[in-house]
């Protein structure tokens, strides 16, 4: 609706994962680069946790494309519910085909040898597990002793784990110990703090424009979505198009506080903090 007011070639703010809209931080270049060379180097497995809307899946999808072609990059963004499950979901992401009615010890053995023959070929192979706090105890077993299946002293599978911060918690549950010991790199995914807030919104604003382009948040506007937000990025785009729309119904180009107080104003259903505006002299005397 507000694309061609203000001259954006697409949404700024939408939901999705495309690359082109990654906001790199300082902190996501050094988790990233960290990661690639854990994952490259076969060392152990990666976890990486965060809260609601703190872009995990993103730093994951982001983490297969850095991975690049030389490694076959399996993403699993819904937990399965079984052993079984788990596997047949992996096998056949891997390239095996996997019979329904096939039995679960010969699933291990078909994709085991699938996995040596992918070893032979000089292929890593990287097994990314979504919303893992969701995986049944059963389920993270299995991630265990697929942990354990190597050739030649290298793991045959890079496995790295992504969920919300009761991931962490259930970890340390001593029966976990044993899967506790693999991760030899750990991640908590933080918010924005104000100044990459405001950078993010800037950067996701420069990449859908087109050259002709104006929209601009104020810094008033960028402290205000901050405060609103606590800095997490899929509440930021959230609020930040809701006001490029308020912004549009009035006819203004520069999105200001009050555009995203009135913003905030209509989002009651996502239990966004509203700041308290600054009362004016005669307000606050008023008010006593």
């Amino acid at each position: 609706m507000y694309l061609n007011y203000y001259k954006l070639r697409e949404f700024p703010f939408s939901l999705g994962s495309e690359d082109k809209f990654f906001y790199e931080s300082p902190v996501h270049t050094e988790a990233l680069a960290n990661m690639i060379y854990t994952i490259q180097e076969r060392k152990g497995m990666v976890l990486i946790t965060g809260e609601v809307g703190a872009g995990k899946s993103f730093v994951g999808n982001m983490l297969g494309a850095r991975l690049g072609a030389g490694c076959l990059t399996i993403m699993m963004q819904n937990p399965p519910e079984t052993k079984k499950q788990l596997l047949r979901g992996f096998a056949h992401q891997a390239g095996l085909s996997a019979r329904s009615t096939v039995d679960k010890l010969t699933l291990e053995e078909d994709l085991l040898e699938h996995l040596i023959r992918l070893h032979h070929r000089g292929r890593l192979i990287g097994l990314i597990l979504d919303e893992a706090q969701d995986l049944p105890a059963a389920s993270l077993e299995e991630v265990r002793l697929l942990w354990n299946w190597e050739m030649d002293g290298q793991r045959l599978v890079q496995i790295i784990l992504i969920g919300q911060p009761e991931l962490r918690e259930k970890l340390q549950e001593p029966k976990w110990e044993p899967l506790r010991q693999r991760i030899v790199l750990s991640y908590h995914l933080q918010s924005l703090s104000a100044e990459d807030t405001a950078k993010y919104v800037r950067h996701r604003i420069k990449i859908a424009s087109s050259d002709s382009s104006k929209v601009e948040f104020t810094p008033e506007a960028l402290a205000t979505v901050h405060a609103a937000t606590d800095g997490i990025p899929r509440l930021i785009n959230t609020l930040c198009d809701n006001a490029l729309l308020v912004g549009y119904v009035k006819s203004k180009n520069s999105i200001d506080k009050s555009i995203i107080m009135d913003a905030l104003r209509d989002m009651t259903c996502w239990g966004l903090r509203t700041p308290v505006e600054e009362s004016s002299p005669d307000q606050a005397y008023a008010d006593k």
